[in-house]
């Protein structure tokens, strides 16, 4: 983890004002730990704004795989108008 500080979480208290600079500033990534096992980050609004996209992106791909794997059992399914439209997208050639 490249830009990464571990800190206790015991000292988050005492010191977030600094901890939530180096965040901001430095865009640097925190780990809080209890017992020296990790158990939060915190990260810059940007790097959450990625985080956000990625998941974003692999639930797009994982709802399109399932599509694409099962496309004909959603053609059975599908009403007849729709069936017309899902041709379209499903074996279009663009």
């Amino acid at each position: 983890m490249l830009n990464t500080s571990i800190v206790p979480a015991r000292n988050l208290q005492k010191s977030y004002k600094s901890i939530i600079e180096a965040v901001k500033a430095k865009k640097h990534t925190v780990v809080l730990t209890t017992n020296n096992k990790p158990q939060a980050a915190i990260v810059s609004l940007e790097d959450l704004e990625r985080i956000q996209q990625a998941k974003n992106m692999q639930a797009s791909l994982n709802m399109l795989k399932l599509a694409i794997e099962n496309k004909e059992e959603l053609k059975k399914s599908l009403p007849a108008d729709l069936r017309k439209r899902a041709n379209e997208i499903l074996y279009s050639t663009k």
